[in-house]
């Protein structure tokens, strides 16, 4: 079955918990974003409105006990590095079961400092992507899917 973005949010709480080294490890290259139906189109749009157009992925780095990255973009035919965030261990907004927890400082552009992306391991190899807004009332509504390949080169 081709996954979409409703079969991500059922699957979400059988996916399995992804420890940070396992994340450092699988990235020893770059995490190339992919949309599912019916965002392909969609999502794009609203990221570049939002300050991430042309977003490419992600990429995370030891930092400390945990780790830390930045958000890929497409520039100038090449991909360049934006909006820091931090990657801990943590427990999801979705279903209060381990997920890696991905956020951006207090003090960043709106509406970043307000996103939480969580992640869990795909059964095909592929880190599975779920955005929040975490602020009371958009919290709620659940997460937007995504999916990030390693890229290797």
């Amino acid at each position: 079955m081709k996954q979409n973005a409703l079969s991500l949010r059922r699957e979400w709480s059988s996916l399995r918990h992804l420890e940070v080294d396992e994340v450092l490890h699988v990235t020893a290259g770059d995490l190339a974003a992919t949309f599912v139906p019916p965002l392909t189109r969609i999502a794009p749009v609203g990221l570049g409105l939002i300050g991430l157009r042309h977003w490419y992925g992600k990429r995370f780095v030891r930092a400390g006990g945990g780790a830390a990255g930045m958000n890929l973009v497409w520039r100038g035919g090449s991909v360049a590095e934006t909006l820091p965030m931090t990657l801990t261990s943590g427990v999801s907004l979705a279903d209060g079961k381990p997920a890696l927890v991905v956020e951006y400082a207090a003090d960043a552009p709106r509406p970043w400092r307000w996103v939480r992306d969580e992640l869990r391991a795909g059964s095909d190899g592929t880190v599975v992507g779920m955005t929040f807004v975490d602020l009371f009332l958009l919290r709620s509504v659940g997460g937007t899917p995504f999916l990030l390949i390693p890229k290797t080169e």
